[in-house]
């Protein structure tokens, strides 16, 4: 029994044994910092019954050990090679290839002019984003952008919108290129030259970087406007920019309603992974590695049910001979004439192995979250929301010939009464910002309004805990919108709608520009650093210590003491250490000593350091000049943590308002400490012209809109912004909850922002009317 027992148990051993050797093995090549590909393709490749053989790599850029690794790959007897590397990388894992006859599945764009026969591109190709951005910017109907790419990326896939610019054409097309890790300036440059529409081209691995850098340098307001090539832009975390009015347009490779094999394969991913990854959240690279499967292991099933061809099977190369695989061709041309559903829909393939006929989702950042638009295939783009031109919004909207009654305040810039030695009636009573812009709104959507002053934008009362000002009466339809420096809160929105964000701002500090300062006593030594004096000191002293022994050691600075005595019983030296120090220091002083080097090693080392400190003298010369002319401005905080450790400045906000909402309700001890010291000492005031006024002519420091601060400054020139801001948060048009008016307005305001009109009324409010640019 026991002998028949192990007959069977060593068959099942032979057969288990004999299965497992014939499962394809499929070739991975990773850098090895790309943990997630290399996921990606165990678990795919344990899903369709294949075997892996991983390679990694250390260093971008090293193609000795990227060869090395082929060869050792088709030792192994491989069916094919999915490659993540990209760039030039990538060429030289194509020529291998190419020669060995072996399939190589690529995950990201490539030169579509390289006509490599082993390739198969399972990312879409440069045709299929030529064409989909250029339908993008025209539905957008740009007439100028700004395309923004990161140095040493492939600029293929924007080609057809460079040659947009052609003088033939009516459009205005800058290339930028950015540089480094640093893009800073380069953005700078584009604000300034008054750039607003953005085509950003770049890795994946730059997008939070460009996304970062952009804010900060305040290219993300609500005027502004992206479209991002890469399909990987809604994969990370864009909340900090949901409510800054910033309109970004991206594409999405998956469709996440109805996938099958997408929900199928993050089920296997998370299990084997030990993570808890969303469908949204895969890297596009991730998801196309399922795809790379399933189309190797479709070929190969096609293959063997095939009886004009023989049985496919691995054969292990070398690189030395470079002998090919005999079925490699054959697998090749049935991977690019299969046509089998994907993850990334429907994967049909080119005779050089690219993707021209695919299906992208449009996607677009909104206050509520991520949102699809629409679709792109071949056959052009296709929206959900349909895109209405500005001059056909009038007919179109269900507001045309209606009044309604608008509140407005009456801050400036926002809104004004205006000063006339007329009698004026009605809506003619005011201007400003505000005022502008809802009558830009009402020529586009046709309705006619009413204005109704209101100071108080919108509170809690803290006793009998019911709002005041202008969110009970939109909430319980006394108005219809509120439209003033409204700013868009968690609270309010739990009782009112707020517009899409027309303006972007923070909370800043205002506080007045101190008084020039005289140099110090000791502002000569500010030229160099501490460091550089300390080292000039010990290279003098050095150099005198070596000055005593050459001169000692030259027996041409021995001489007779006393000419008169011919035959001297004693030489002197004129080398002590007083003498060498005082010969080196005269020559940083530019003066002369009467010690004089008689031998040439010393005259040498002399010559050398008079070089040297005549160069150094000049430098120092040049830049004292500016030291002693320039007045330092010397501010006694740079930051809030300075301001609140600082005893003798007092600081407040408005007492009402979103400014000191935002000191009561935060959890930062520091701030709470602070709001608690307005209350207590009475720092708050009623409006942002006392707090101004206090700022400029006292110590007080007033937190305010940074929108605000940018107005007085540019009327008040001995006030500046102090330090960077404390929140992010944005402008709306307040409406009642659920008003059926939200979408008209958004679409009009997300027009008037792409055209640049929004920029333009804020340039003129700000800069020029109202004693605006005095202090430009």
């Amino acid at each position: 029994m026991s002998e028949m027992f192990l007959r069977v148990f060593v068959l099942v051993t032979v057969v288990i044994k004999c299965v497992a050797t014939q499962q394809p093995v499929i070739g991975g090549l990773f850098y090895s910092d790309d943990e997630d590909l290399q996921m990606a393709l165990t678990v795919s490749a344990k899903m369709s019954n294949f075997t892996t053989s991983i390679r990694t790599v250390s260093k971008r850029g090293e193609m000795i050990e990227i060869s090395n690794h082929i060869c050792s790959l088709v030792e192994e007897g491989i069916f094919a090679i999915i490659e993540g590397l990209g760039g030039k990388a990538t060429e030289l894992v194509q020529s291998l290839c190419d020669i060995l006859e072996i399939p190589l599945i690529v995950l990201e764009d490539n030169d579509y002019f390289a006509r490599t026969w082993s390739l198969v591109n399972l990312f879409p190709s440069p045709v299929a984003f030529n064409m989909a951005l250029e339908n993008l910017i025209l539905m957008k109907n740009w007439r100028n952008f700004t395309i923004l790419y990161v140095k040493g990326h492939s600029l293929t896939k924007v080609h057809s919108l460079m040659k947009m610019g052609y003088p033939t054409d009516k459009f205005t097309v800058t290339i930028r290129e950015l540089n480094g890790t640093d893009y800073r300036d380069t953005l700078i440059s584009c604000r300034k030259s008054g750039q607003v529409n953005f085509v950003v081209d770049c890795p994946s691995a730059n997008l939070e970087q460009i996304l970062q850098q952009a804010q900060q340098v305040g290219l993300m307001a609500d005027e502004h406007s992206y479209i991002f090539v890469s399909p990987d832009l809604f994969t990370i975390n864009l909340d900090r920019y949901r409510y800054g009015g910033v309109n970004m347009t991206g594409f999405r490779l998956i469709d996440l309603s109805k996938n099958e094999f997408l929900w199928d394969y993050v089920t296997n991913y998370n299990t084997e992974s030990g993570f808890n990854v969303e469908p949204y959240e895969l890297k596009a690279k991730s998801i196309l590695i399922r795809d790379a499967i399933l189309v190797i292991s479709d070929a190969l099933s096609k293959l063997n049910q095939n009886n004009l061809f023989p049985k496919l099977e691995s054969q292990s190369l070398s690189c030395e001979n470079y002998e090919s695989w005999q079925f490699g061709s054959t697998l090749i041309n049935f991977m690019k004439t299969n046509k089998i559903e994907g993850v990334t829909r429907t994967l049909i393939f080119d005779g050089f192995g690219q993707r021209n006929d695919v299906i992208m989702d449009i996607l677009e950042l909104t206050p509520a979250g991520n949102q699809t638009i629409g679709n792109w295939s071949s056959e052009g783009l296709i929206l959900d929301r349909p895109f209405v031109p500005a001059a056909e919004i009038v007919e179109e909207t269900i507001m045309r010939n209606k009044t309604f009654k608008v509140l407005i305040s009456t801050t400036a810039p926002y809104g004004y009464i205006k000063n006339s030695d007329k009698r004026l009636e009605g809506n003619d009573r005011y201007e400003g910002f505000t005022i502008d812009l809802i009558e830009k709104l009402s020529e586009m959507l046709g309705f006619n309004y009413e204005f109704e002053i209101e100071s108080d934008y919108g509170t809690i009362d803290s006793v009998t805990h019911k709002w005041t000002g202008m969110v009970p009466k939109l909430r319980e339809e006394k108005a219809d919108f509120a439209i003033c420096d409204f700013t868009i809160t968690a609270e309010r929105q739990n009782e009112i709608d707020f517009s899409t964000p027309f303006m972007t701002l923070g909370i800043g500090i205002l506080y007045k520009e101190p008084s020039k300062q005289p140099p110090e006593m000791f502002s000569f030594m500010a030229v160099f650093s501490k460091e550089v004096w300390y080292y000039m000191m010990l290279v003098q002293a050095g150099l005198g210590v070596i000055m005593i022994f050459v001169g000692r050691i030259s027996h041409k600075e021995w001489q007779n003491p006393v000419p008169c005595i011919e035959q001297p019983e004693e030489l002197s030296n004129q080398f002590s250490f007083s003498n060498s120090v005082w010969l080196i220091i005269g020559s940083v002083m530019q003066q002369g000593t009467e010690i004089a080097p008689i031998a040439l090693a010393p005259r040498i080392i002399t010559s050398v350091w008079w070089f040297f400190t005549m160069v150094m003298v000049a430098s120092y010369v040049g830049t004292l000049v500016a030291f002693l002319t320039v007045e330092k401005n010397v501010l006694p905080f740079t930051t809030v943590e300075e301001l609140h450790a600082h005893k003798s400045i007092s600081y407040g906000c408005k007492s009402k308002g979103s400014t000191k909402q935002f000191f009561q309700t935060s959890s930062n001890p520091m701030y709470q400490d602070m709001y608690a010291k307005m209350q207590a000492k009475n720092w708050l005031v009623t409006d942002n012209n006392i707090g101004v006024e206090l700022a400029e002519n006292s110590t007080y420091a007033f937190f305010m809109e940074s929108t605000s601060i940018e107005y007085y400054k540019e009327r008040h020139c001995d006030l500046l912004q102090v330090g960077g801001l404390l929140d992010s948060k944005s402008y709306g048009i307040g409406m009642k909850k659920g008003s059926k008016y939200k979408k008209h307005i958004d679409d009009a305001l997300l027009q008037l922002k792409e055209r640049g009109e929004i920029q333009k009324l804020k340039d003129i409010w700000w800069k020029q009317k109202h004693d605006g640019g005095k202090c430009g």
